[in-house]
């Protein structure tokens, strides 16, 4: 039988590799999109910017999105998408609903320093009145702030959470904690030379509003307290922790 192609005959037991590992075109031109629409905002980025940061033409992403607009919002879509499987696999999990809100005000923390071109991105959208992405929010945002809600209602209900408190307002509140955290890293850095970003930093940053909640928050009647491992002195896996997803 004769060879089709000179040294492409696998020898036997030889272990077959992929020769092209790069992600899927669609998948760089939204991660390059992410980082330049974070970076200086939707009138700030080009298609052409986006196409020179992965190395194709500008009319090549046409093929995958018709348009800076339907790219942008795909964008902000895979964000969502992301925020609402995070917060799902915590409100949704075991334990009592004081230990999954420690978990989800962890979790959200941890997700978001991991992911600061989402922070900036969502920033930008959320304080534009004019911002293509308004149909995105307007239908992502309720569905996500309404999961956690019903949470924080599910716990009121149960006497784990106290029911003077309003669950709307709570979840706004600790949007602005949790966003302006990273938001103002930068400010804080220039004006103090303190650097919110750091590990050390974050674990503290999850002590304090993981304590502010449970003021605030936690019916004391609702029984012995569950230790988290935030709320102990000493290290702490965060890798552990990130896995548990988010409340934004």
């Amino acid at each position: 039988m004769r060879e089709s192609s000179r040294g492409n005959v696998a020898r036997p037991g030889a272990r077959v590799v992929a020769l092209d590992r790069r992600p899927d075109t669609r998948d760089r031109v939204m991660q390059a999109a992410l980082a330049l629409f974070a970076e200086r905002g939707y009138r700030g980025a080009s298609l052409r910017d986006i196409a020179w940061r992965i190395g194709i033409k500008a009319p090549s992403l046409l093929h995958h999105f018709a348009s800076k607009e339907q790219l942008y919002l795909a964008v902000l879509d895979r964000i969502f998408e992301g925020l609402g499987d995070a917060a799902r696999r915590v409100l949704n999990g075991r334990g009592s609903r004081q230990e999954r809100m420690r978990e989800a005000v962890a979790g959200a923390i941890d997700f978001v320093a991991a992911r600061p071109d989402w922070v900036r991105l969502l920033w930008r959208e959320m304080a534009d009145e004019t911002g293509v992405g308004r149909p995105v929010l307007k239908r992502r945002l309720p569905p996500l702030c309404a999961m956690a809600v019903n949470f924080i209602f599910g716990g009121q209900r149960d006497g784990e959470f106290r029911p003077e408190i309003d669950p709307f307002h709570l979840m706004l509140s600790l949007n602005s904690i949790t966003i302006g955290y990273f938001t103002t890293s930068a400010m804080v850095r220039r004006l103090w030379n303190v650097n919110l970003l750091e590990p050390t930093m974050i674990q503290r940053r999850k002590r304090e509003v993981i304590g502010l909640v449970e003021r605030m928050l936690f019916a004391p009647a609702a029984g012995p307290r569950v230790s988290h491992p935030i709320s102990r002195a000493g290290p702490v896996r965060l890798e552990s922790i990130r896995r548990r997803g988010s409340i934004l």
